[in-house]
């Protein structure tokens, strides 16, 4: 076990590796921020992955600004055969920019679904960059075996099983379910939704009721007609405002829900991360499928129904927390 330093011996320069998209980086944030009070003094840089190839989100594009990180590293994810083959040279590359950067603690903060092989060739990487001090290659819990033709085990929330290893290494954690998702917001923010408002009509004092339809992966995408006809219902029953998130992807999507609402603003693409949270925290709910945005407007604070695919871990359901699921 790699208990917490002592004062004087506290580390001056911390690297945390997390790796994944943007509903990843979200529910590291209670993990993230365990790091930054334990360590106030320390520079924490974030060492994520990055696809060339896709239109990932990338972590300092939501936690830049935020307080918790103060600067980013990322390396290069292709599978191309081309990338493949610069593979090992990337990864040495790394290696000697990690080196020359002269971390002294790693935070590993890899997915809970990394094998003991995977966990233990990662460590002997980052060794190799010279790093002495590690927190949180202890203390994996086993997640369910999927099974065919078998509904998936419950596990526990991956915000809380990433502190659960910070707390194997001696570092004080909240309690489940209470770890903070701060995003650091301010009025630069705030500015931004207002900018957006001005040249739209207004909502008439109505309340928001925040709307993500789309996904990445077409499992998890909630039936659009489904999406008109709750939109709908909320408009005729509670006469709310329908706001849409997402990416430019889902612009198209968004419009056609709103053309069948007969109202609403259409924020897909409109707004970046940040701007994006903030404008989520003036919704009275939010409804969507399982995607980044939903994990956006967690961190916002703002109540959410979402719907997740039967291929996904069922978590912990206590009273705050309600999800569907379905086919």
């Amino acid at each position: 076990m790699a208990l917490a330093p002592t004062a004087s011996a506290a580390p001056l320069r911390v690297l945390v590796f997390r790796i994944g998209q943007l509903g990843d980086t979200v529910v590291a944030l209670p993990a993230l921020w365990v790091l930054r009070r334990q360590f106030p003094h320390a520079r924490l840089t974030l060492l994520c992955d990055q696809h060339p190839d896709k239109r990932f989100v990338l972590a300092s594009d939501l936690l830049r600004g935020s307080g918790v990180v103060d600067e980013f590293f990322a390396y290069v994810v292709d599978p191309s055969p081309r990338g493949r083959l610069l593979r090992p040279v990337r990864m040495l590359g790394l290696l000697a920019r990690l080196r020359a950067a002269g971390f002294d603690t790693l935070a590993y903060l890899a997915p809970s679904t990394r094998r003991p092989a995977e966990v233990e060739r990662d460590r002997k990487f980052f060794a190799a960059a010279g790093i002495k001090k590690f927190f949180g290659l202890h203390g994996f819990t086993p997640l369910p075996v999927k099974r065919p033709g078998e509904p998936l085990g419950a596990t526990p929330a991956e915000s809380d099983l990433l502190l659960a290893r910070l707390a194997a290494d001696g570092l004080p954690v909240p309690a489940p379910g209470t770890g903070s998702l701060d995003l650091g917001l301010g009025a630069s923010e705030a500015q931004q939704v207002n900018a957006w408002l001005r040249d739209l009509p207004g909502d008439g004092g109505r309340r928001w009721l925040g709307v993500g339809p789309g996904s990445k992966m077409s499992a998890k995408r909630w039936p659009e007609e489904r999406f008109q006809a709750v939109v709908k219902e909320l408009v005729t029953t509670h006469d709310v405002w329908p706001v849409i998130f997402g990416g430019p992807e889902d612009r198209a999507v968004g419009e056609r829900l709103l053309t069948a609402a007969g109202r609403g603003y259409n924020a897909a693409g409109a707004l970046n991360l940040r701007g994006s949270v903030a404008a989520l925290r003036r919704c009275a709910l939010y409804l969507g499928n399982d995607t980044g945005t939903m994990h956006l407007a967690a961190a916002a604070g703002t109540p959410c129904v979402a719907l997740f695919s039967a291929r996904e871990w069922p978590g912990p359901e206590p009273a705050r927390r309600r999800v569907g699921a379905g086919r």
